[in-house]
């Protein structure tokens, strides 16, 4: 039967387009200011929402434009809520355990020991009152293993000895608690017990009168004397980490140009840094060598040579192009050539904002301006935590000079440790959601001691990097600045001045204990940090993310107005969809935009779907390049692209287990059904699924990111030229995410389209169900297969080009029974690849098992013509369980 398609009109479909009457202008200040979406592309509104006019029609234009569609504010208002949810966690987590959780373990331990008269009705002094609880405790927990081990001797089998326990878990060490303090009470009153050792107590004797209400107001005088005066001691600690914490925070998000990133896409090489390789480059390897005088010698000779004379073809070359029809992307070309130039009518907070723009465009390494503006935030952190917690133990025991080399310490920890992270600016996403496991994600609960032992190897993982690059240098170069300052100071200073007292030559002695303090303060500073950054990148990859109930604290946090009334309107399926594609609104629009009424009486309509497949990567691809370096959006865009994908995709891939048809673990094949059983129910007749866009989303971002790759990493350029060397590897990096957010894309795409057909059975196996399935979600099959083989093929050439940079014959990786070494080159040098390629192999052969048990498989393999190699690819996925593929 033939698939239910939307009208033309979209009135009544779930995406509403404007009816292409209506116009907008451009906005009177284009390219870098005047964009919203994808660097001046034309983003269509999803689902339920009325596009937005970028600018009100002028009275002098002699024809309106086209109307232009920018993407809904509503996915970076949730982007930027889940990141400050992320972040709050670790920031106050420790700083709030510091000021509460000492006062009430000493409190009730001063409590225990009042109980046990211990301090002789006073409040007493702490080394008593932890010997006495300290015996107490001592004697309740060894009489409750006694209780337990009786419990199970003399049990007359196993179920009641269980039954027996469970009975006693909690009265037991309450009366083994009672009898340890009547124990240490009746010690303490016939043979003096703790009195006599400690003497002196704090506050004297406290006793409210006789009776049970004066022991009442005794313990609770006790216990709140305790607990300020131990909050009032972690009071200095508390701040001073919540400063550090501060400090670590503000490189993932805030208004001082964080520089912690989780990208999905490749990116550009910073210019320095490429301009830095490739010179280096010119000189480790003989060949470049020679390629770089020659080129040398090529631009020498051009200079002399005399200039030849230049026609003025302007009109011709106008009439030409006239005549020549309209590129693809012309308008997001034209738009992105230059995106940050201002004119000269430009006023000076447009200028600067141009600069920051600039110097804020994401490369593989954080900018200029962006380390500066950190550089300037961690000094001032760095002087606020020594202020807070160093310098007041140590201004009233030692001279001026010790406390000014740790003061100066402390400013420099920080910096270095910036300075020492910055490379690994780019979130690794795979490997700190791993954490999930032991936070009991999609567990039975909370397990404690893996969560430990995974924040010790890291943290001491991130010391030891630091502790050549910041824990030896720093207190050192503290330590010679102020040296040189009281040899110098003297010809700045006049007597009377703050900074007099050091004019002099300190003493070895000084130095010593001033070095010793400094090691002390950097080493206790260093861990505080690396604890605080691991416990904020496990925070904000964690997964578990529920896209529906994001949305819904997205509509309870969202203004009242006509912005809340959009946030309702506002699907989870719009969010997925313009999240993924990273707010690129030429790409947005192919995916959402209805079929219309003649592909159905007309043209093929699987074939419709993959022309269109093929276009939505292409948009896709051409952004990357494009604009992504100065439209990829912020931290907080990454995490929620990546947690949505993960949502969906995460969990592994099918080769993971026996089960052909994998969906992920139990939480992603909830989250998948979930999606689908919402498809269906608000399924109408001439609407297409809300789910059929998602699909498409997600088949254009892997399918545009292998495109991009193919072109990026080409060994040839343009114009069919080879590229020398494959220099676009060193002018495109690809990061973690990118890799990650591919895994989960094209595993998100194979299970949305093959859970629409399987059932599930008695036994929990799943099969294929015709009757199951939605026409419209069967029709995306095979592009799922063609992006799983884009992006493979994007892999594969980012391989290439790795291996031709280090000039490494991949042939010599070559094994008996391979034809090449490329998948042993990217087994042994290119690990990371190996998740994304097999995720590609494993959706394609879910998918091809679908087909085949549906009995269009061997159609789609012998008869349909894939491009490229795509067609071999697929039947040598499959020939090994299909031998009648092969003949």
């Amino acid at each position: 039967m033939a698939p239910p398609f939307a009208n033309n009109d979209g009135a009544g479909g779930v995406y509403a387009f404007p009816p292409p009457s209506m116009a907008a202008s451009v906005p009177p200040f284009s390219g870098a200011f005047g964009s919203k979406a994808g660097g001046g592309a034309t983003p269509a509104p999803s689902a339920g929402t009325a596009a937005t006019s970028t600018a009100t029609s002028t009275a002098t234009a002699a024809a309106k434009p086209p109307p232009r569609y920018v993407c809904s504010p509503l996915p970076a208002a949730a982007a930027s809520l889940n990141l400050r949810r992320r972040l709050m966690l670790p920031a106050l987590a420790i700083p709030a355990a510091l000021v509460t959780i000492p006062p009430l373990a000493v409190s009730i331990l001063a409590i225990l020991a009042r109980l046990a008269n211990a301090t002789r009705g006073g409040r007493g002094n702490l080394p008593a009152i932890i010997a006495a609880s300290s015996a107490i405790l001592g004697a309740a927990w060894c009489m409750t293993t006694m209780g337990r081990g009786a419990i199970a001797r003399h049990a007359p089998n196993e179920a009641a000895k269980k039954r027996a326990l469970a009975q006693s878990a909690i009265a037991l060490p309450f009366w083994a608690l009672v009898l340890s303090i009547c124990s240490v009470r009746a010690l303490s009153y016939f043979a003096g017990g703790f009195a006599s050792l400690f003497a002196g107590g704090e506050g004297g004797n406290i006793g409210g009168g006789s009776g049970w209400l004066g022991g009442a107001w005794g313990l609770t005088t006790t216990g709140l004397f305790w607990f300020v005066k131990i909050a009032g001691a972690c009071t200095g600690p508390a701040v001073g980490w919540a400063v550090l914490s501060l400090l670590v925070v503000l490189r993932y998000a805030g208004p001082f140009l964080p520089i912690v990133r989780c990208s999905s896409t490749p990116l550009r090489t910073n210019p320095f840094d490429a301009a830095l390789q490739r010179m280096g480059g010119n000189f480790t390897s003989k060949n470049r060598f020679l390629d770089f005088v020659t080129n040398g010698l090529d631009w020498l000779s051009a200079l002399t040579a005399p200039s030849a004379p230049v026609k003025n073809d302007k009109a011709k070359a106008g009439e030409k192009a006239k005549a020549a029809p309209p590129a693809p992307n012309a308008g997001r070309a034209a738009n992105n050539q230059r995106p940050f130039e201002p004119s000269n009518n430009d006023s000076l907070a447009r200028v600067l904002g141009f600069l920051v723009k600039s110097s804020t465009a994401r490369y593989s390494r954080p900018g200029l301006l962006s380390i500066v503006v950190q550089v300037v935030v961690n000094v001032v952190g760095g002087h606020l935590f020594a202020q807070a917690f160093v310098v007041p133990s140590l201004a009233e025991q030692n001279e001026m000079l010790v406390v000014a080399v740790v003061w100066l310490s402390c400013l420099f920890v920080p910096v270095f440790e910036l300075f020492a992270s910055v490379n690994e600016a780019e979130l690794h996403y795979g490997y700190y959601s791993s954490v999930g496991g032991a936070l009991g994600v999609g567990g039975r609960g909370f397990r404690l001691q893996p969560l430990l032992v995974a924040l010790a190897k890291d943290a001491v993982f991130r010391v030891r990097r630091s502790a050549l690059r910041v824990i030896v240098p720093a207190p050192l170069i503290a330590a010679a600045t102020i040296t040189l300052w009281s040899h110098l100071g003297h010809l700045l200073l006049r007597d009377g001045d703050g900074f007099s007292s050091m004019s002099s030559p300190p003493s070895s002695a000084a130095i010593v204990q001033s070095l010793l303090l400094s090691y002390l303060t950097v080493a206790l500073l260093v861990a505080i940090m690396a604890v605080q950054d691991v416990l904020t990148r496990w925070s904000v990859c964690a997964p578990g993310m529920d896209v529906d109930v994001l949305m819904f604290q997205l509509s309870a946090a969202a203004p009242k107005g006509k912005d809340a009334a959009a946030a309702k309107k506002f699907l989870a399926e719009d969010l997925v969809i313009q999240s993924v594609l990273m707010g690129d609104g030429e790409s947005v629009e192919k995916v959402i935009a209805p079929p219309g009424a003649k592909s159905a009486l007309f043209t093929n309509p699987q074939e419709d779907e993959i022309k269109r497949n093929e276009a939505a990567a292409s948009s896709f691809a051409q952004w990357i390049q494009d604009s992504s370096t100065t439209s990829s959006g912020k931290l907080s865009d990454d995490i929620l692209r990546v947690c949505l994908l993960e949502s969906l995709g995460g969990g592994g891939s099918a080769s993971l287990t026996s089960n052909p048809f994998h969906f992920g673990d139990a939480r992603h094949a909830a989250a998948i059904r979930k999606r689908l059983s919402l498809s269906a129910a608000t399924a109408a007749p001439g609407q297409q699924p809300i789910a059929v866009p998602v699909v498409r989303a997600l088949c254009a971002f892997a399918g545009g990111l292998g495109d991009a790759m193919s072109q990026i990493y080409r060994p040839v350029d343009k114009a069919g030229k080879p590229v020398k060397k494959n220099k676009s590897a060193e002018l495109w990096k690809l990061p973690p995410g990118s890799l990650t957010a591919a895994e989960f894309a094209i595993n998100a795409a194979a299970r949305l389209v093959v859970m629409n057909l399987v059932s599930m059975d008695q036994s929990g196996h799943a099969f294929v169900d015709a009757l199951k399935r939605h026409e419209r979600l069967s029709l995306l099959l095979p592009c799922v297969l063609q992006s799983a083989h884009k992006l493979r093929c994007g892999m594969q050439e980012y391989a290439r080009a790795t291996a031709s940079m280090y000039e490494v014959n991949v042939a010599t990786f070559a094994t008996e029974g391979k034809t090449d070494g490329q998948d042993v080159f990217i087994a042994t040098k290119c690990p990371d690849l190996c998740a994304v390629i097999a995720a590609c192999n494993d959706s394609a052969r879910m998918i091809m098992k679908t087909l085949m048990e549906s009995g269009v498989g061997e159609k789609l393999l012998l008869q349909r013509k894939w491009k490229g190699d795509m067609q071999k690819w697929l039947v040598g996925l499959n020939c090994a369980k299909n031998p009648a593929l092969t003949n």
